[in-house]
């Protein structure tokens, strides 16, 4: 099982030219020294949260759907955990895509709830589903890819998780601090 997850998570990231990321790697560098410098520590961790998650959804489109490989064809399947029944069949390959798709959007979640300390979990839930859906519109449009709904409902229960965990994190230290 985890080669299976070693070469997926290498499957999305290996065709993204190096020059990609050390840009990312520059653009947040700068952004966060001048987010702390001009708005203090506090602002400044929240406004780089947000630079950060602009720059993490880059890399996702970029790993869907800008450098990867199209195809002749349009893929998709509109039935709602279809890939649930393919498991039950004895295509438990599908089993490592489903969790990567969830883990995948964790982040996204997590710096949501940084960066947007006042939201609630479901414009959260609405971010997520709307960056996935926009996602899967993209890899169907340009053909690339395999469209379907349940990465639409992995990507949001990844992304909810990963708010819910900032949430809950940040609840647990505010109540350790008031003893």
């Amino acid at each position: 099982m985890q080669e299976e997850f070693n070469r997926y998570v290498i499957s999305l990231y290996q065709d993204i030219p190096t020059e990609v990321y050390e840009g990312l790697v520059s653009v947040f560098c700068l952004g966060a020294v001048a987010f702390f410098v001009f708005w203090g520590f506090r602002k400044g961790f929240r406004y780089s949260a947000r630079l950060l998650l602009i720059e993490y959804e880059f890399l996702l489109f970029s790993s869907t759907v800008i450098y990867r490989m199209g195809s002749e064809t349009r893929k998709y399947d509109w039935h709602p955990f279809w890939s649930y029944r393919a498991i039950e069949e004895g295509r438990g390959a599908l089993i490592p895509e489903n969790i990567m798709n969830v883990v995948v959007f964790v982040p996204i979640g997590l710096l949501l709830g940084i960066g947007f300390s006042k939201w609630s979990w479901w414009k959260a839930i609405g971010t997520g589903c709307l960056l996935s859906v926009s996602i899967e519109a993209m890899q169907l449009m340009f053909k690339r890819g395999f469209c379907e709904v349940d990465d639409v409902i992995h990507n949001t229960l990844g992304c909810i998780i990963g708010y819910i965990l900032v949430k809950g994190s940040l609840c647990m230290v505010k109540g350790l601090t008031k003893k």
